[in-house]
């Protein structure tokens, strides 16, 4: 569909300011960083090729160490859930595997096989049922996942992002630097990880978030 057509759809479901964004940004930031708001509408308009969308290089690189074929948990999906559509085109042909996510600012909770829950995910809810956690860009939900899969004993693919979400105890005494934050990070990591599993750190496959990767994987 073209941008009126979504737009069309799903205005209405977005913030102003979102729908403000998008309109004034639309077609004129393909060669520059940009969010993943912009991303996702490209994504659902067909302005990506397949050698340069960004959710189909997550992807490959998701199949590539976890295979799809899993019951996949997507924490913090955004307003589209532009990654959980290509795993679950994927999951239809391989006849085998589900995609969940979770997100409050979801604009749809009705897209065929994936279960939309329009909240946010908490360290109260079950991953019982599921074999992977993933976030890209996750922002403050990147602890929430590393913290749940560790509890769980559950795989994870996390893409970070450039943005810093530390604890205020943690500013009363650090000056909130990117780089001070992926280590925050990795030390979450490790004092929460009960399965001794070394973290695995990857160079992003999309130039369009150039920040570092994160996975645990059990039995390597």
């Amino acid at each position: 569909m073209n941008l009126e057509m979504y737009l069309e759809k799903y205005r209405d479901e977005y913030p102003k300011e979102a729908v403000s964004y998008i309109l004034k940004n639309y077609g004129n930031d393909l060669d520059v960083a940009r969010p993943d708001l912009m991303n996702q509408v490209y994504d659902a308009t067909g302005i990506f090729t397949e050698d340069n969308n960004p959710y189909l290089q997550y992807l490959n690189l998701i199949e590539d160490y976890f295979g799809l074929n899993n019951n996949i948990l997507e924490i913090g999906g955004g307003f589209y859930p532009s990654l959980a559509s290509h795993i679950a085109d994927k999951q239809l042909i391989l006849k085998s595997g589900t995609i969940t996510v979770y997100d409050e600012n979801l604009i749809t909770t009705s897209l065929k096989n994936i279960n939309l829950i329009k909240r946010n995910f908490t360290l109260n809810d079950s991953v019982d049922n599921f074999d992977l956690l993933i976030g890209i860009m996750p922002c403050q939900a990147t602890p929430l996942i590393i913290k749940k899969a560790n509890e769980s004993k559950k795989n994870f693919f996390i893409a970070l992002c450039g943005c810093t979400h530390f604890s205020q105890e943690y500013l009363m005494f650090h000056v909130p630097t990117q780089e001070a934050w992926f280590e925050y990070i990795r030390n979450i990591y490790y004092k929460t990880n009960i399965d001794d599993i070394k973290l695995i750190e990857l160079e992003s496959p999309t130039e369009y978030n150039r920040y570092p990767i994160l996975i645990k994987k059990k039995h390597m």
